[in-house]
């Protein structure tokens, strides 16, 4: 049986690529061919390129075409669809993987989806594509309905597709086999805080970072804030600030991790406001995985209806702080230095999120049984 994973971005570059590793690395007899859109080939076996992403004018086109609404052309897609030949095609539903799946469907191929991110709240969020809501939710809910085989990434995306679309689904996290042993090289004299990959908005992040230079000064300590990955939001923030911000540009997972090591704590956030609402119920942030490998304490700063918050305050694992207030983030800074959170905490969440079970639902679904 041959299978297909397509996704319209690169396997070398986001969170989305590394959980997807992270499950074919436990598949390895599974005859599975990674096709991709990206600004370039990458290398690896096993790894297809397809050529560059749609432009936004060609991805409005598609949908349009597809929807009967407006006139476009679904042909650039078509040309994609028409370079992967499989039994089964295990789609990413991301932008352009909507398309590419719709199309599938169309020729009557079988279809398993992937779900990141809800894609509906990513249009909301987005000001490149925020007009083709319409578009995209007669596209997304057509392609969902019709694939066989549904995955997602949160027990709360699971349970609001049933709600919505009356679609059964099954939740798919990284595979962690098991904790690294980390050694921890905290300083006295400085408050250290990570962060890796993107930054969701802005203002939450400077705010928190004023509050950390002014809880740091009054302790005496300087201030470092650790950067793993590219952000061009953290990129003015690092520039309005006196802070040191030690960049150190996209590394593996694996070197990531010491790096993480040397930090207080860890910052991942999703904003406030209708705008980031679906999107921050549904979605997690795929940094989770890292930082539970990291084992330092997460700080959440996110309101207390995400999914992020629900999953910190659930398993212990770190402080869940929904102000933008300097006053109210210092407290929390101050509530998550004076924390308890242990190696214990972290394998309790990785062992009932992120083991094996989930990925015999895979299997089945990829070898066409019924998800457990």
């Amino acid at each position: 049986m041959r299978i297909v994973l397509f996704t319209p971005y690169s396997p070398e570059i986001g969170g989305g690529s590394v959980q997807l590793r992270s499950h074919l690395a436990q598949m390895p007899d599974l005859n599975i061919e990674w096709y991709y859109l990206s600004a370039a080939p990458v290398p690896g076996n096993h790894r297809q390129w397809l050529g560059k992403p749609l432009s936004p004018l060609q991805f409005a086109a598609d949908l349009s075409a597809r929807t009967g609404l407006l006139p476009g052309s679904t042909r650039p897609v078509h040309d994609i669809a028409s370079q992967m030949e499989a039994d089964l095609y295990w789609i990413v539903a991301h932008y352009e993987g909507i398309s590419v799946a719709s199309e599938l469907l169309s020729m009557g191929k079988s279809v398993h989806l992937t779900v990141h991110d809800e894609p509906l709240a990513m249009l909301i969020r987005s000001r490149r594509y925020r007009a083709l809501w319409p578009l995209m939710s007669l596209t997304f809910s057509r392609g969902l309905r019709g694939a066989r085989s549904v995955d997602v990434t949160s027990a709360n995306m699971r349970d609001y597709f049933k709600r919505k679309y009356n679609v059964n689904s099954f939740t798919l996290y990284k595979y962690l086999a098991e904790l690294p042993a980390m050694k921890f090289h905290l300083s006295e004299k400085t408050l250290t805080v990570g962060h890796i990959g993107s930054l969701y908005h802005p203002d939450p992040f400077r705010n928190f970072v004023l509050a950390c230079r002014s809880y740091a000064a009054k302790q005496n300590r300087s201030l470092k804030i650790v950067r793993i990955g590219a952000s061009p939001e953290i990129d003015k923030i690092a520039s309005e600030n006196l802070v040191t911000f030690e960049n150190y540009g996209e590394l593996l997972e694996q070197d990531a991790l010491p790096m993480l090591a040397t930090c207080d704590f860890v910052y991942a956030m999703y904003p406030e406001g209708f705008r980031f609402r679906g999107f921050r119920r549904t979605s997690l942030p795929i940094k989770l995985s890292t930082y539970i490998q990291a084992q330092r304490p997460i700080f959440a700063h996110t309101p207390a209806d995400s999914g992020l918050a629900e999953i910190i305050s659930k398993f212990g694992v770190g402080t869940v702080c929904s102000s933008q207030s300097e006053d109210a983030i210092r407290q929390a800074v101050e509530g998550i230095l004076q924390s308890k959170v242990t190696r214990d905490h972290f394998e309790a969440l990785r062992s009932e999120l992120m083991g094996p079970d989930q990925l015999l639902s895979l299997r089945n679904a990829l070898t066409r049984k019924l998800p457990v």
